[in-house]
């Protein structure tokens, strides 16, 4: 799992990435309706192998307008939804004053911003499942999107933490949506949250503070 990204800093660093990065091959773009696309950006580099390719979600509007909404996706499992799209994106934080990266969840409705909707979905499933909220937040480490049946189902998964404090805590767990609840959702975030900026990408994003 892609955890850490250390931000480049000062000249050297930059040669060094444009040394070990290389040029970019063709893209190859899946449209995933109404409007929406994951876009695959290939990287060549000079060491053996090639890196696996970055992924980036855009939206084209009727007027053939391209937008990207996130630059650098976990994976290709983005979930669209009539004009909803939901998708993991890498989302950059900084930890001890020093930048990591984790998946996060997140839900846009083009043109708006996207929302940030994973402390929504983890309260919902610690709810569910009589869980402690801080724990399930500090232990949650994927979330993988799919639907199923019309509704939106997220798989969850959690760091372990002790198996001699905390027998019961499981690896991993579901939580089903119906559509109008993840709506509900967005707007929640969107009321109560503020608008925020990925420290890698620039990207701007509504993020809601526990």
């Amino acid at each position: 799992m892609k955890t850490i990204y250390k931000l480049a800093s000062g000249l050297a660093a930059v040669l060094l990435g444009v040394g070990l990065t290389g040029c970019q091959g063709k893209k190859a773009i899946t449209p995933l309706g109404s409007g929406y696309e994951e876009i695959s950006h290939p990287v060549h580099t000079f060491l053996p192998g090639d890196s696996p390719p970055r992924i980036s979600l855009a939206h084209v509007d009727e007027a053939g307008n391209t937008t990207t909404i996130w630059p650098s996706l976990y994976s290709f499992n983005a979930v669209v939804h009539d004009d909803v799209a939901i998708f993991i994106a890498e989302k950059a934080f900084l930890n001890a004053g020093q930048p990591i990266i984790h998946p996060r969840l997140f839900a846009v409705e083009s043109p708006g911003l996207p929302v940030d909707i994973t402390e929504e979905v983890l309260w919902r499933w610690a709810k569910a499942n009589g869980k402690d909220l801080m724990k399930t937040f500090s232990r949650f480490s994927m979330a993988t999107p799919a639907e199923q049946d019309g509704r939106l189902n997220v798989h969850l998964e959690f760091w372990p933490g002790s198996y001699m404090t905390d027998t019961d805590w499981p690896e991993a767990g579901d939580l089903q949506l119906d559509w109008s609840e993840v709506l509900k959702i967005m707007h929640a975030v969107q009321v109560k949250g503020m608008r925020e900026k990925d420290l890698r990408w620039h990207s701007p994003y509504i993020e809601e503070k526990f």
